[in-house]
């Protein structure tokens, strides 16, 4: 299992181990921070701190190269397992690269491990530092459908704060909204892309050649590529308890958009949604793309979406290489993915203009997208 770290508290890692007690896990912390950054020499304190209070919970302690540790034999009762501590503490990474980066690093070691059979499970799980493991968490890939490249795990966003909770809600609602969106739409794309939830086949993961070195978004690019290999899976036990919190660690995802829902609530703005007909327009448009090798019959009423992605040079070339019904649909599944997707949400919104919650769940359109 891998985790970035990066100014947690000391005793974060026996909370998030709390309900498992498998004796054969190995845990890859990479303890890092972002270059540059106004908190960058606190969490380096942090940090520094967090490796010396780890240290002294273990019996063994096996000094790796440029300053990384291998730790065995933890205490009795402190409820954590063998760590493998990756420390850039003192080498701090490029802001741009990040959380990103972090996790490459993480992974390409746990892949190493698994192809030098070091690691006998194929399968390498990824979470964040503010996440609590539910029973069977390790378990859930043993009942994974054949041609799985990683897997989505359900998750629920944990806070005693009511205000911050009902921030959570919001974006949560935002997540599950956009994720009905896209499978409605009838694209495989239709997860919700967390590094706190995801887990990954060794070999696809490999295939896929790993993390992009992003500050963010990593998790939602590397779950765009595995989608392209094999199936995502999206099993709804166990579910996985993310502490709500907010954070300015990275510069987009969940803790800088519940600190972005509250300035807008405070400056008096309302939270909005993208429109329902967005995804209509889509469900249409992409079910055109996918019917074009039999009637060779562009989409109509696209709103502009044939011209904004070329659409007649794409499937006029790829027609002209393509020869069986099965090869164009997974043309259209690889060329039509979440970035794509994305974009042409974005690209619609600017007709459709976005819609609060109330006026949102009234929608006929959004009714027959949540079924």
């Amino acid at each position: 299992m891998i985790i970035p770290v990066c100014g947690e508290s000391e005793n974060f890692l026996s909370g998030l181990l709390l309900h498992q007690n498998r004796q054969n896990l190995l845990v890859v912390l990479i303890i890092n921070r972002p270059r540059a950054h106004v908190n960058s020499g606190r969490w380096q304190t942090e940090n520094h701190a967090l490796i010396e209070y780890l240290s002294g919970l273990y019996a063994q302690k096996y000094d790796l190269s440029e300053g990384h540790q291998l730790l065995t034999n933890p205490q009795k009762g402190c409820g954590l397992s063998d760590l493998l501590l990756l420390d850039f503490n003192d080498q701090a990474f490029d802001p741009s690269k990040g959380v990103g980066l972090a996790r490459k690093v993480g992974a390409d070691t746990a892949l190493s491990l698994i192809q030098n059979e070091v690691i006998r499970m194929p399968w390498i799980f990824s979470t964040d530092a503010d996440v609590i493991l539910p029973v069977g968490y390790f378990e859930v890939v043993e009942k994974t459908p054949v041609a799985t490249s990683g897997l989505s795990l359900s998750f629920e966003h944990i806070t005693d704060n009511e205000v911050q909770e009902q921030l959570q809600q919001q974006y949560d609602f935002k997540l599950k909204y956009y994720q009905s969106g896209v499978s409605f739409i009838g694209a495989k794309y239709d997860y919700i892309p967390l590094g706190s939830t995801l887990v990954v086949a060794a070999n696809s993961y490999a295939q896929v050649r790993g993390f992009p070195c992003r500050s963010g978004g990593e998790d939602f690019y590397i779950l765009n590529k595995l989608a392209k290999v094999g199936g995502i899976y999206q099993p709804q036990q166990p579910i996985v308890g993310i502490q709500s919190r907010f954070s300015d660690r990275v510069p987009f995802g969940t803790g800088p958009a519940i600190i972005k829902i509250q300035q807008q609530q405070q400056n008096g703005e309302l939270t909005v949604y993208y429109h329902p007909c967005i995804f209509h327009i889509l469900r249409s448009w992409y079910s055109a793309t996918c019917t074009y090798y039999e009637n060779q019959l562009l989409p109509e009423d696209d709103c502009g979406l044939n011209g904004y992605w070329m659409l007649e040079n794409v499937l006029h070339k790829a027609l002209s290489q393509i020869k069986t019904h099965d090869r164009w649909q997974q043309f259209i599944h690889e060329w039509f993915d979440a970035f794509k997707i994305l974009k042409s949400v974005h690209f619609l919104r600017e007709q459709f203009e976005s819609i609060p919650y109330d006026l949102l769940i009234e929608s006929i359109y959004y009714k027959e997208i949540i079924g």
